[in-house]
């Protein structure tokens, strides 16, 4: 009987891109057995991959490779022939390795993490994440509106190229166990990062340019993190009810029934005036004491915690995601994560070790003695997914039925990539529908957040507290594979549905709720935003701009739990066609969050600036080399601000300064808009954005699945339509009937 998610499972790590080391990490931790190779010569840098050897190497075998000794280069040969998957960086790794993938990778799935994929005008362009988040637009969506792009010092799009690489490991290894297929996974950063837009891009599909908005809501207020006496809190208010709930706790009761802040409209065209009055307020009482008078009126809100305040923090601890092991090389205890990965039946493991360079040979050697080669791919499926003597290959989630309760961002998400990967994915709604419905800007009714959210599913109306909906819910999950749901905590075990029950109806049902804070946790029902979330994990004190945290203007902890929510129902659901077993999953938002801070947890001083913006007529240019040499080249006219560190060229415009920059032998990029991305020419070679139509035949724009599988490829045509429109067929497919029941909605207050 397994006690991993993952079994008899062996990769080999060859490439040097920090993703490729997080997606090495995520496989070892769900049980894989993960060979690292560490060259014998000098390694690449610019990833972070090795400058964070420690965090990267933990719970992992290292071998190291010289290419210049025959055995080692047999060695390296016979390890990537008997691997059931191997984890490379087309971009960042030697010729070398890069041959020996090439010419013995076999029946092995070969997943390649790069910067721009192999197609496009960039795809040999080995950029860095600082340059990723330049191209992509995150970084000019992220800092304050009258101030410059702002990078975040976490490897945001390494970590999330990471997330989906491995679903897209799983997932390959799914089709090659069910059909006999072996097949390229290829992940690229900058399509991860334009997946990552999704809050953005509706401005831009009705004309206008999305901007900055540092950290506030662009409809509520106030929603902003404040001075306290001793550091920052960030407190999220959204109805009138909580502007007055406010009002009362800071004593300014008049401001609640005056006029000019009467709508949340009409607050946030004051955000200046509300942040002072909330502000004067905080300054004068420490973290501690505001965050418990907000929790006391009811309103969500979270510390700004700095990185080496997490090594303390209460949830985490209590959930087991502040660990520490021996680094060899340093000969001191390093602090590493735990398992985001919480199952009911097996968890993940967390690494007890980081091995010394080179001192698992014996055991690698012994491994290759007593291993036989991966199951051969089907005769006549060529790598491209053409079918040469049979009928083309199924998507690997084909026949999987998944039901998402969602709002927003993290279950929506999840269900999204599944039904790309071919998950037959029904969206339950209450009559009122998913909140993200309302969300603005529409188009004949419909919200463009809602639609790029939810593609590829269909939408069944269900009130689950009329008895007649408990009883149409109890037959779907006795005919579903999985359910996600991201409900406020214990929302459905409220009517009957909590996880024994669940288990009871469905014994194989893979259940995957994702909340702020997890079900075991001491912050399990408090309200949870992903900007509290960016707040309580570290990613903000990451990602400060003259000294001010902010939130990624992406919604990085959102996306994180959908991420982690795909990989979580992946690995289950491997683990169940194993044993025949389903389970829950424990998954909380902090958790998969403070995951993506980790590398940065052992660095015992700053790290040296690097990395420059150029402020330039026309926009920002982004240059990986520090900023004397910068000035030196560009002749700059003075800085403009300290962190991130910007430089003012005078008279040039972007084309200029990247130009001179290049020609100097620097790295660089244009600070790209959200627009410029949409009409970028990787965007376009890559099909990044494509289109798609209702069941009714409404056209719609969608988001490409930045999972790229040559023999399956995933699916992205199928907008979703009105609430309910799918009930009928839905109801006949999976029940053999027809009809729905229900009046009145659910409780879907949302964890994300």
């Amino acid at each position: 009987m397994a006690d991993t998610f993952l079994s008899d499972l062996t990769v080999v790590e060859v490439g040097d891109r920090q993703a490729v080391g997080s997606c090495g990490s995520l496989l070892a931790e769900l049980g894989a057995t993960v060979v690292l190779i560490e060259t014998g010569g000098a390694q690449s840098v610019g990833s972070n991959k090795w400058e964070r050897r420690a965090a990267i190497a933990a719970g992992k075998h290292s071998v190291v490779i010289d290419p210049a000794v025959q055995t080692d280069v047999e060695l390296l040969r016979q390890l990537i022939a008997k691997s059931d998957a191997v984890l490379a960086s087309g971009d960042r790794q030697p010729a070398y390795i890069s041959e020996a993938v090439q010419k013995n990778s076999g029946d092995a799935i070969v997943c390649d993490i790069s910067a721009f994929g192999s197609s496009g005008p960039l795809a040999s362009r080995g950029y860095s994440d600082f340059l990723i988040q330049a191209l992509s637009g995150s970084m000019d969506t992220t800092g304050a509106p009258e101030g410059a792009p702002t990078p975040t010092r976490i490897p945001i799009m390494e970590m999330g190229a990471a997330l989906f690489a491995t679903a897209g490991v799983l997932a390959a290894l799914r089709a090659r166990r069910a059909q006999g297929i072996t097949q390229r996974v290829e992940v690229a950063l900058f399509d991860c990062a334009v997946t990552m837009l999704t809050t953005f891009l509706p401005i831009h599909f009705v004309g206008r340019e999305p901007q900055r908005i540092g950290n506030h809501h662009p409809s509520m207020s106030p929603w902003n993190a404040f001075r306290a006496s001793d550091g920052w809190v960030l407190m999220c208010s959204g109805s009138d009810d909580q502007w007055r709930r406010v009002c009362e706790l800071i004593g300014c009761r008049e401001h609640a029934a005056a006029e000019r802040y009467a709508t949340p409209t009409s607050r946030v065209q004051v955000n200046a005036e509300i942040d002072a009055i909330v502000e004067a307020w905080t300054r004068q009482r420490t973290v501690a004491e505001c965050i418990e008078r907000f929790n006391k009126t009811g309103l969500a809100c979270g510390p700004v915690y700095t990185l080496a305040d997490l090594y303390a923090e209460p949830a985490l601890i209590h959930r087991s995601m502040i660990c520490a092991a021996t680094d060899p090389a340093a000969g001191a205890e390093i602090r590493i994560p735990g398992s985001v990965f919480r199952g009911s039946r097996c968890s993940g493991q967390t690494a007890t070790a980081v091995p010394a360079r080179g001192q698992d040979r014996g055991y690698v050697e012994n491994l290759l003695r007593n291993r036989v080669t991966p199951p051969a791919a089907v005769k006549g499926v060529s790598m491209e997914g053409l079918s040469i003597e049979s009928k083309a290959p199924r998507l690997p989630l084909a026949g999987v039925r998944v039901i998402e309760i969602g709002n927003y961002t993290t279950a929506p998400l999840a269900a999204r990539t599944l039904a790309a990967l071919g998950a037959d994915v029904v969206k339950l709604e209450p009559p009122v529908g998913d909140s993200s419905r309302a969300l603005p800007p529409h188009r004949d009714g419909q919200s463009y957040f809602f639609t790029m959210s939810n593609s590829g599913k269909r939408s069944v109306m269900l009130d689950l507290r009329s008895a007649d909906g408990k009883v149409a819910f109890r037959s779907l999950l006795e005919k579903a594979d999985v359910l996600v749901e991201n409900l406020k905590h214990g929302s459905l075990a409220r009517l009957g549905f909590g996880e024994r029950e669940i288990a009871q109806l469905n014994p194989r049902l893979v259940y995957c709720p994702i909340s702020g804070f997890g079900a075991d946790s001491p912050y399990r029902d408090r309200a949870a935003m992903d900007t509290t979330i960016q707040a309580m994990s570290g990613i903000m004190d990451m990602t400060r701009a003259e000294g001010v945290p902010y939130k990624t203007g992406i919604s990085s902890a959102d996306l994180a739990g959908g991420q982690f929510g795909v990989v979580a129902i992946l690995a289950a659901l491997e683990y169940r066609d194993l044993t025949g077993r389903g389970q829950a999953i424990d998954l909380s938002m902090q958790d998969g969050a403070a995951w993506l801070t980790h590398t940065m947890w052992n660095a015992h001083a700053p790290a040296p600036v690097t990395s420059t913006l150029v402020r330039c007529v026309d926009g920002y240019v982004a240059v990986e080399s520090p900023v004397d040499a910068v000035e030196g080249i560009l002749g700059t006219a003075g800085r403009t601000s300290a962190t991130p560190v910007c430089v003012e060229a005078a008279g040039m415009r972007r084309g200029e300064a990247v130009g001179a920059c290049e020609r100097a032998g620097m790295q660089c990029a244009p600070v790209l808009r959200v627009t410029e991305v949409v009409a970028h020419a990787q965007t376009q070679a890559r099909q990044l954005i494509v289109s798609g139509k209702t069941a009714a035949g409404a056209e719609w724009p969608l988001l490409a699945c930045p999972i790229r599988l040559a023999a399956t490829p995933a699916v992205v045509k199928r907008a979703i339509g009105a609430l309910g429109a799918d009930g009928d067929e839905v109801f006949a497919e999976w029940l053999g009937a027809r009809g729905q029941a229900g009046d009145h909605p659910a409780d879907q207050s949302s964890a994300a």
